[in-house]
């Protein structure tokens, strides 16, 4: 049975889902969801006013053609809106920016995203040491695929550079993991962010990636399935929060089960695949929460704000790609 902390944050999901929805009506519905995931995985509803008055800073800061105002633009602003200065935040993210493609970045919606998470953490690091880093990093991602590596490993890339990892062993435990899964999930860009997060782990690479299969296998089962093609980093981010497979896709199928009769998140609203990603998006937050106040790991309270950075890329390359998509097909 589902816990009631669980079920009130179903509540709270489909309370701002319907609140963005009816706000921002020229918004994808996949922003409205990942609007609404944000705001309910800190515990607080939409603020209405503060995600306007942070998509007026973006606008105002910004020039008329900038990627700033792209398919990134609204879960930008949402996680702005929760800022207790956007502003300076903004400006922050855009220096970032800038720096990033002075390294040899490129300009794109994902470098936006990239910025964001290494801005957001500069009292913590040295940026231009973890810019150069990130650089590195998608470098030696791209020589291992070149085809594959592209704009939307940037945050990845950005994750990865604030780690301890040294790249040439975190390239290698990616490289083992692709290997280790590709007969399951196939070869793609999926599976490569997947592996991207799966490197966080200190488990064997075999350890980690059996436990993906047996995730997918068992929400399969479970009848709330994650697509092969666009959400397999979520599998990544549950392989690295818990060891009980069983009670963890329990819990997802719960709040699976509690979101498809909700209003607005039912099987006329969102497939059967990002029911399951926003669900297992609402259960990982309990157990990420629960990670912080053990005080057991060291090592693995050093690595939350990296699980929580994975996490929120994952979402919003998947809303973005959604929305792109839905623009696309609207547009031909």
């Amino acid at each position: 049975m589902i816990s009631e902390n669980l079920r009130n944050k179903c509540d709270l999901f489909a309370d701002n889902y319907q609140t963005l929805k009816s706000d921002f009506k020229w918004e994808y519905a996949t922003m409205h969801c990942l609007g609404a995931l944000i705001y309910t995985n800190v515990g607080l509803p939409a603020n209405i006013e503060a995600i306007k008055e942070s998509k007026e800073i973006i606008k105002k800061n910004t020039g008329l053609f900038s990627y700033f105002k792209e398919t990134t633009f609204f879960a930008l602003s949402t996680l702005f809106s929760l800022e207790p200065n956007p502003e300076e935040l903004f400006q922050q993210t855009t220096k970032v920016y800038d720096d990033m493609k002075k390294a040899g970045f490129h300009s794109s919606v994902y470098l936006t995203l990239a910025a964001f998470s290494i801005a957001k953490q500069t009292e913590k690091y040295d940026v231009p040491s973890v810019i150069n880093r990130a650089k590195d990093f998608y470098e030696a991602m791209k020589k291992e695929h070149r085809f594959l590596t592209s704009a939307d490993d940037y945050g990845y890339a950005a994750m990865l550079a604030t780690t301890d990892l040294l790249i040439p062993q975190a390239i290698r435990e990616m490289e083992t993991c692709y290997e280790l899964l590709k007969k399951d999930f196939g070869t793609g860009n999926a599976l490569q962010s997947l592996t991207h997060v799966l490197t966080m782990g200190e488990e064997p690479a075999l350890t980690k990636c059996e436990r993906v299969k047996q995730l997918y296998q068992s929400l399969a089962k479970k009848g709330c399935k994650l697509s092969k093609y666009s959400e397999l980093a979520t599998l990544g981010i549950l392989t690295l929060i818990s060891g009980d497979v069983e009670k963890l896709t329990d819990e997802i199928m719960e709040v699976y089960q509690q979101l498809i009769e909700k209003k607005g998140l039912g099987k006329w609203s969102l497939s059967k695949h990002e029911r399951t990603m926003y669900g297992a998006a609402l259960v990982a937050e309990d157990y990420v929460k629960d990670m912080k106040n053990n005080p057991i790991s060291m090592t693995l309270t050093n690595s939350i704000t990296n699980i929580l950075i994975a996490q929120q890329t994952a979402m919003i390359i998947a809303a973005s790609s959604a929305a792109a998509a839905s623009a696309a097909s609207s547009g031909s």
